[in-house]
């Protein structure tokens, strides 16, 4: 993502704050701009009479929610390799 060396602790210290405040975008946008439509339309006529474009619309969302988590897991990943770093046990080739 930026130009260090991978498996370097400025490599995950830039990507741990590139993925906290992408975190933080991607949560503004569904607040303030998935949310209100959402709410608005999901009653209970919303729900009887689901069909193709209402399962598409809810598949759309659907894969909408997977985005932050995928983003959440990398900020996560990082900062547990910046807490981990350089704390392996010894093998034979070191």
């Amino acid at each position: 993502m930026f130009k260090f060396d991978k498996y370097t602790r400025p490599y995950h210290i830039s990507n741990f704050i590139f993925y906290t405040f992408m975190l933080a975008v991607i949560a503004l946008i569904y607040v303030y701009v998935f949310y209100p439509p959402i709410a608005e339309v999901t009653t209970s006529e919303f729900f009887a009479s689901f069909g193709l474009r209402q399962f598409g619309g809810s598949l759309f969302f659907v894969i909408l929610a997977v985005v932050p988590l995928m983003v959440l897991f990398g900020a996560v990943f990082h900062l547990y390799k910046l807490v981990t770093f350089k704390k392996h046990s010894a093998t034979a080739e070191d």
